[in-house]
């Protein structure tokens, strides 16, 4: 299962699930003509943020 997210102005039906403009989507990646929809530019890959990584120094470990 992968998440799209609809970038189209309407309402798209894919693998029998629905999503209104700018919601998300899950379904498969062998859905027949999720491929052509994602080159079309109808749905894309929603783009997750990764969370910034804390750097310990040695001072903080001492601090512990």
């Amino acid at each position: 299962m992968a998440a799209y997210v609809n970038k189209s102005m309407g309402v798209v039906n894919a693998g029998g699930q629905f999503a209104a403009p700018g919601h998300t989507l899950n379904v498969s990646d062998k859905t027949p003509g999720i491929e052509r929809l994602v080159r079309k530019g109808v749905l894309a890959k929603p783009e997750v943020e990764k969370p910034a990584v804390e750097q310990r120094t040695k001072a903080y470990k001492k601090a512990e």
